[in-house]
């Protein structure tokens, strides 16, 4: 009962409800002792000289309105004192921190998925976890019957119901211990709303990320899954606090976002090497692959001349038809067949290659379809398209090099075999004669003046030296590159670029900074203790033409950034301001990336600086595949394009098919009436469609030249435009991606590498109700430490309004005021 009243009066008093609920346990505190100490000593003085004042200066008062006056204006100095000397109540206890389980359910589209056929030593435990009817030990009957209907469950409705039946037994025991928090990963991962049945609510909703999308937008949100992202925003959302598991209900299909290994990999590191905590992956879905043939990948050159060939590759996978005999169909957007071929079907992964030209300039959608055959589980995964840019242009190409390098070598042959280029291949190693003449395609020569470097579209410079590339030559190159539009593309070697054009002209033209003291002056990192070095491609570099291999920017950097990794490197510290880095180099071990593949605008020109010459080594295992990909698409990025001068107003967007969430690049060239650069602090664009807006374009690293990014979120067609510039526009497809069907088998091996890395355990969905036992209760007890200050209360304010409300009145009252 005094209790209560404690709490009641402590509450009236202005103190805040977390103290005054246990005030008994509550400590008086003063912030300041020494100034109430000196307010005791003070005070009495100060109210003997009050009095003998009023004494002296108001004699006409009563004795009764001068006790009064004393009284009021002592105790308003000792207010004073009392507040400049802070109290507070203090409540110090001792509160247990539960540690974090984080439950992370798999929601997307290949979740939609049937289970299938589950292994028959598992079904009577997995129907129980599901609340499913029992199975009696040995009856082969009931087995089956719940196998069936297991089977027929898609992977979502089964980790619903294991959910729901363990929401009354499994969950609630781990409530108890635990602070439990749900997620959902799709495309993105989001927080589920706190259970309010949980003892831990007040931690489990302040740090939510994500609201609930609408029913629309989580149709749309469906077509990938960010497993990783998921893991790395429960570790995230868990940073103050120890992890006893994170429990992950999936397929193990992962297809966007950062690599799940690779978020623990950080996490771990962030942690001081240990493992941030351990992740108990539960496989939903049959362990073998269903009965499906896809059409997994798609490869063909996105950018191609009329009537040159182009190759394209189409990867397929097959489960359940080996030896049947199918048509792979090669068709146009409006569905007629171009091409078509019998293969004959495998286990596992095969690939069909057509080969393909067009004499009709213009964008050609393009699909490699499979028709379904019978008893198909999986529907929708058997096509897969691409789209290719076919353009009349014909780029006339200068290669000049030292000596013939391998990477020279494949580029010889790859580009004299594209239609598009109509190269001059000039070797200098005994070219040092002052005509300037050079071994290699007959007739050519260096140029020597800019006209003679003007008449290429594109320039390629790998490791000359400057004695054959003397100053008037560069001085020469530098100003058809900055005035005539060409491009240029640097290599650097081991001998002499960069490190013999350090304060040459040419140098003005590099997009990086070069250390030239690194590698004894050769200006060259190499790998260390035999550790190669390895390639991380950019954000940005995901969706520029050089690496785009498909329109997800993840899908297309984890693909390059597992390229063969490689020895040599050019000693780059920094792009330079207008530059883009495209993709950088980091060591073994290090955490330091040096720029190694970046673009750059020079005047009207481009320059393309890519920081090794070992290339070459993409083409283990898969041929040219993706080192002609890479080297074909860079030079036609840089080389002079007639379509997009630099004294012409047009607009460019880049890639113009991609998927949502993926960026595009929008660039504006913006002249007036006299054909001369409109500068300005930034122009905008507005783009239409599903999830359009407006998007601001910043200066582009030459006069007049705008760029800028737009995201899209959703699928459909979209056109960017300017108002102030009716002729400029572009248009952007945005489709969704297929990659959630193409390969619809659980990737249980995925999911144990998960477990392993990470510490954790692979469970199978019948043993859930395990996780209590497996989960270690690693509570922490810190001291909670709760101040409310008491100088600061409505009462005090009301006192001393009081005090002067009295002292006016007597005065008043007198006619001393």
């Amino acid at each position: 009962m005094i209790s209560s009243l404690a709490a009641w009066l402590a509450r009236v008093a202005g103190v805040g409800h977390e103290m005054a609920s246990r005030i008994d346990r509550a400590e008086f505190h003063w912030s300041r002792p020494a100034v109430l100490l000196a307010g005791i000593v003070l005070l009495p003085a100060a109210a003997w000289w009050i009095s003998k004042r009023h004494r002296e200066r108001m004699p006409w008062l009563s004795s009764r309105q001068r006790m009064a006056l004393d009284a009021c204006r002592t105790a308003v100095l000792g207010l004073l004192f009392l507040v400049l000397a802070g109290p507070s109540l203090r409540l110090e206890e001792q509160v247990r921190q539960p540690p974090v389980l984080a439950i992370i359910t798999d929601v997307s589209d290949s979740m939609t998925l049937p289970v299938g056929r589950l292994p028959a030593s598992s079904i009577p435990a997995v129907a129980a976890a599901a609340g499913l009817p029992a199975v009696p030990a040995g009856d082969e009957s009931a087995r089956d019957a719940a196998g069936d209907t297991i089977a027929r469950l898609s992977r979502s409705e089964l980790v619903d119901r294991v959910l729901a039946t363990h929401d009354k037994t499994t969950l609630p025991q781990l409530r108890e211990r635990l602070d439990v928090r749900r997620y959902e990963v799709a495309r993105a991962p989001r927080r589920l709303p706190a259970d309010p049945v949980s003892p831990h609510d007040s931690h489990s909703i302040t740090r939510s990320r994500t609201r609930s999308p609408s029913p629309a937008a989580r149709m749309t949100e469906t077509y990938d899954t960010a497993i990783g992202a998921s893991l790395e925003m429960a570790m995230d959302d868990a940073a103050d606090r120890a992890i006893a598991g994170i429990v992950l209900l999936s397929d193990g299909r992962s297809t966007t976002g950062i690599d799940p290994l690779e978020a623990i990999r950080r996490a771990s590191e962030a942690a001081g090497g240990t493992p941030r905590g351990p992740v108990f992956a539960v496989p939903v879905g049959s362990p073998d692959p269903p009965v499906d043939i896809a059409v997994t990948d798609l490869l063909a050159a996105p950018e191609a001349t009329v009537d040159d060939t182009i190759t394209i590759a189409a990867t397929l996978s097959t489960s359940g038809f080996a030896g049947r005999d199918v048509p792979v169909e090669l068709r146009d957007a409006a569905g007629v067949v171009l091409d078509s071929q019998t293969i004959t079907l495998r286990e596992g992964r095969q690939t069909a290659v057509f080969s393909w030209s067009s004499d009709r300039v213009g964008t050609h959608v393009l699909t490699v379809a499979v028709p379904t055959q019978e008893n198909e589980i999986v529907q929708g995964n058997n096509v897969a398209e691409t789209s290719v840019d076919v353009s009349n242009r014909r780029l006339k190409v200068l290669v000049i090099d030292h000596a013939p390098r391998w990477d020279l070598r494949f580029l010889d042959h790859a580009i004299r075999r594209d239609a598009a280029f109509t190269p001059t291949v000039l070797i200098t190693a005994s070219a040092e004669d002052p005509t300037g003449t050079a071994p290699g395609d007959e007739g050519s020569s260096i140029p020597n003046d800019a006209a003679g470097w003007a008449s290429y579209d594109l320039v390629f410079l790998g490791d000359v030296p400057a004695t054959v590339l003397d100053a008037g030559r560069q001085a020469s190159l530098v100003e058809a590159v900055m005035s005539h539009g060409v491009g240029l593309v640097l290599q650097p070697g081991v001998d002499h670029l960069p490190r013999d054009y350090t304060g040459s002209p040419l140098a003005t033209l590099f997009p990086v900074v070069v250390d030239a003291a690194t590698g004894d002056g050769a200006a060259i990192v190499s790998a260390a203790d035999y550790k190669p070095l390895k390639m991380l491609v950019t954000a940005r570099g995901a969706m520029h033409p050089s690496f785009a291999l498909g329109g997800d920017a993840a899908r297309n950097r984890r693909r390059w950034s597992d390229m063969p990794p490689f020895f040599l490197a050019a000693a780059a510290t920094s792009p330079t301001p207008a530059a883009t880095v495209l993709a950088e180099v980091q060591a073994p071990g290090s955490r330091e990336a040096r720029p190694l593949v970046v673009e750059a605008p020079a005047g009207t020109g481009r320059v393309l600086w890519i920081g090794t010459d070992e290339t070459f080594r993409w083409r283990r295992n898969v041929g040219d595949q993706l080192f002609w990909r890479f080297w074909g698409q860079s030079l036609r990025s840089v080389a002079r394009r007639p379509d997009r001068p630099a004294d012409s107003t047009w607009l460019a967007v880049s890639p113009a098919r991609c998927e949502p969430g993926s960026p595009v690049l929008i660039q504006l060239s913006l002249v007036d009436g006299e054909r001369k650069p409109v500068v300005s602090a930034s122009q905008e664009v507005t783009v239409t469609g599903p999830s359009g807006g407006l998007v601001t374009l910043h200066p582009g690293g030459r006069p007049g030249l705008y760029a800028g990014t737009f995201i899209p979120e959703a699928a459909g067609g979209h056109a960017v435009g300017s108002a102030a510039h009716p002729d400029a526009t572009g248009e952007i497809v945005v489709a969704e991606p297929s990659r959630e069907r193409a390969q619809p088998g659980v990737d249980r091996g995925a999911l144990e590498a998960i477990a392993d890395v990470s510490g954790g355990a692979l469970v199978e969905l019948g043993d859930f109700a395990s996780l209590p036992q497996r989960l270690a209760d690693t509570s922490v007890e810190t001291k909670m430490t709760y101040e409310d200050d008491l100088w600061d209360t409505w009462p005090v304010l009301v006192l001393l309004v009081g005090l002067f409300c009295v002292d006016v009145g007597i005065r008043r009252l007198s006619g001393s005021s």
